[in-house]
Parts: structure tokens; sequence; C-alpha cells
């Protein structure tokens, strides 16, 4: 397989979009193209937002062409019950109707655990903000080829306030940490294959320094911090982890789950 034919499932509205463009931040799906673009500069890719009608009814009439399906993270949280979360977990259901591999970081990974049929809650012990510390491989990680050549414990991007509480029937779990117990997960449902992952090796650290800043407002009233010193030592810890990580480590599950597409 010489060319790539990919789509990019939007994980946010356009009116978050805003949010992220006066933050300094490009979308999600604009985000993971520039990555997969830099990995597989031949690639074709799509994007689509499941909450624009006229976006689904034109990629499903040919949704058969890509090789592959990624879906990104959102600031949408799935304990909440309004229609722009329903469009996205009834896309993914459509996805798994078809012969498609999946890659899901995030909010991409709760979506497909709740259109499999798992469930996902409010992280019990607190978000992500930025960074995930010292994630661990499991056994099955070790061997996994998403993880092929990925130190057995690595510290990473990560921003979440939620998490997977039961993951779908016959999931592997492929790594864990302190704070999620579910940091990546790979199962068979329907007709597709998906390789989950609560974090971000698409985001760089930059780009997650600039989401904490423009969000500092409402974490303090969410008394996620305390006081915005303890916001700024929690930016200073970040980039000190940025020294630790390149590019080419913090993108390897995105370039391998590329190569399997390939094979």
């Amino acid at each position: 397989m010489n060319k790539l034919k990919l789509l990019i499932v939007e994980g946010n509205t356009k009116e978050e979009n805003v949010n992220f463009n006066i933050a300094g931040c490009v979308p999600q799906s604009q985000n993971f193209k520039l990555h997969i673009k830099k990995l597989e500069p031949n690639s074709e890719i799509d994007i689509v937002e499941p909450i624009d009608d006229n976006s689904i009814s034109k990629i499903l009439s040919s949704i058969k062409k890509y090789d592959g399906v990624v879906l990104t993270g959102s600031t949408l949280r799935l304990n909440k019950d309004v229609k722009e979360i329903k469009k996205h977990v009834e896309f993914a259901k459509t996805c798994f109707k078809h012969e498609k591999k999946i890659f899901g970081a995030c909010w991409g990974l709760q979506v497909t655990v709740i259109a499999a049929g798992g469930k996902c809650r409010v992280a019990q012990n607190g978000p992500h903000i930025g960074i995930a510390h010292d994630i661990k491989l499991t056994e099955e990680g070790k061997k996994h080829k998403i993880y092929s050549t990925k130190p057995e414990k690595f510290t990473t991007p990560a921003f979440n306030y939620d998490e997977v509480e039961i993951p779908p029937k016959n999931s592997i779990l492929l790594a864990s940490d302190k704070i999620n117990k579910f940091q990546a997960l790979h199962f068979y449902i329907g007709k597709s294959e998906v390789w989950g992952l609560q974090y971000h090796p698409e985001i760089p650290y930059d780009y997650m320094i600039k989401l904490i800043k423009h969000r500092s407002k409402g974490m303090l009233e969410k008394k996620v911090f305390k006081n915005q010193d303890e916001i700024n030592q929690h930016v200073n810890s970040i980039e000190k982890a940025k020294l630790n990580l390149s590019d080419e480590l913090r993108t390897i599950e995105l370039k391998n789950w590329l190569n399997y597409l390939k094979n």
C-alpha cells in the first residue's frame, strides 16, 4: 500500500475550535493531520465532523475507501446527554459496521468504548493536565505492535478529566498509570479493530502549555489548582519534561499504527 487514505473525526464543535484558535492552537483534527503528514507525506486525509449532518452524509457514501479512521480528543464529556455526543457515538457505531482500523486518542478512546458497550466516568484519581507521568506497559502492551520501540515506562502529553470505567468485552489492557488504569486498550468490535489511548502522542507539550494558560481561569474556579503560582509551577514542570521527549519518541504509537495499516 503506497498511499494511505485516512479519515480524521474532529472531536470538538466549531465553537470550541474558536477557543482553541484563541489559545493559539489548531483544531485537534488539523493537528493530527499535520503529524500524519510528517510521518506519511503521501497520505490522503479527509476530516469529518459528526455533528454536521451534511459532512456525515458525504463521508458515509464513500467510507469503504479509507484504510483507517482516527478519532481525536475533545472537550466534550461523555457523561452529558447532549446531541453532539450522541452523534459521535453513533458515527463510531457506523464505523464498526465496516472493516475499519481505528486509532482513538483520549476522547476518541472513550467514544469507541461507549459505542462498543463499555462505560466511562469522571476520573476517580483526578485529571491529567497536560502531562501523564510514568505510564507503564502491561505484559500484553510490551508485545503489542503499537508499542514497538517504545520504552516500558514513559511520560507523555495528556489532558483528560474522564476515564474508561469498564472496557468492552475481550479488551486487552496495554498500559496504565497511577491516575488511569486504562491508559491503552486494544479490542475488536463488529468488523473493526481499535487501538485506543487515553493520552495524546499527537500533541506536543507546547500545545498543552498553551491550553493550560488559556484555561487557567476556569481551572482556578473549578479548584483544579489552588492558585496561579501552582499553575505556573505545573507549567514549569512540563517545560522540563519537554526537554526529555523528542517528537520521534512521542509519536511512536501513531507511527506504528500507520505502519500497521500498510502491512
